[in-house]
């Protein structure tokens, strides 16, 4: 599988345009901040990084009403039982231009595979000295308005220090808790408003009001994520006895697409009219300890 390495002095990355665009590792000084996989790796699930687009999260059943029509799509994974974390990540992309500090990739989709609206999907990944930016692009090709989402799939590295930090106001998700999508304040234990370490229990989370401003501690680097203000939700994922979590810049909660049709404000969901884009960036800064 072809793999293409952006790299200055402070960070490196490895990109597989054949596996979603996924990244096979990112680099600090060396040092591996998110997990690494194999450059021939084919699963993006299994990568260091993926992009969501056009969804990020879970559909439930498959199917979502928009503009009185019912839309169905199809489970493209076996991570869940229902379709997950949009297309692209499963796709070969496009390579539209490299140089030494930018990559451009690019999927062109259409409705009958998958998210049920014609549309074409960018990944830009940029090293600029200690930041690693990623720029994710939409542009509806359907004669209809089409709702949409976009997030990022991080998988950091963790042992028993790490530590991480973000404000948000309220919980939107939680496992399998029953009052999803009834927004509720967060839980003086799922609070991170200061730097703490992650619970020893499984969490999967997703927050709202984030501010786009989110940090993992290491012993001794730190990594500053700042999302545009697209992007005001947020989801942990941090399954239990693993060395990874995922702290996930999202621009909608689950199953968004299904809530914002039962009139729960809030969720996200954002619409493209005919041949209208999005260009949204979240970046990654690095930072040694001294």
């Amino acid at each position: 599988m072809n793999q293409i390495i952006l790299k200055n002095d402070k960070i490196s990355v490895g990109i597989l345009p054949e596996c979603g665009g996924s990244l096979s590792f990112f680099k600090y000084l060396g040092q591996d901040v998110l997990r690494p996989t194999d450059e021939n790796q084919s699963d993006s699930n299994l990568s260091a990084l993926f992009v969501m687009i056009p969804y990020a999260s879970f559909i439930t059943n498959g199917k979502f009403p928009y503009f009185g029509i019912t839309r169905s799509v199809a489970v493209n994974s076996n991570i869940s039982e229902y379709p997950i974390h949009g297309d692209v990540w499963q796709q070969k992309l496009q390579l539209i231009q490299q140089n030494d500090s930018i990559v451009e990739l690019k999927l062109v989709h259409k409705k009958e595979n998958g998210f049920p609206y014609n549309y074409t999907a960018g990944i830009i990944y940029e090293l600029k000295d200690g930041k690693l930016l990623i720029t994710l692009k939409l542009k509806n090709d359907t004669p209809l308005p089409m709702p949409y989402g976009l997030g990022i799939h991080p998988f950091f590295k963790r042992d028993k220090k790490t530590k991480i930090q973000y404000n948000a106001q309220n919980i939107w998700y939680c496992g399998d808790d029953p009052i999803m999508g009834h927004p509720y304040p967060i839980s003086k234990d799922l609070n991170f408003t200061e730097a703490k370490t992650l619970p020893h229990m499984g969490l999967n989370i997703s927050v709202d009001n984030w501010d786009g401003i989110a940090q993992v501690i290491q012993d001794d680097y730190s990594v500053t994520i700042q999302a545009d203000n697209s992007f005001g939700h947020l989801t942990l994922y941090a399954p239990r006895g693993k060395d990874f979590f995922c702290l996930e810049p999202v621009s909608h909660t689950p199953d968004a697409f299904n809530l914002a049709a039962q009139g729960i404000v809030g969720t996200g969901i954002q619409t493209l009219g005919p041949n209208e884009s999005a260009t949204n960036t979240i970046t990654f800064t690095m930072k040694g300890k001294q």
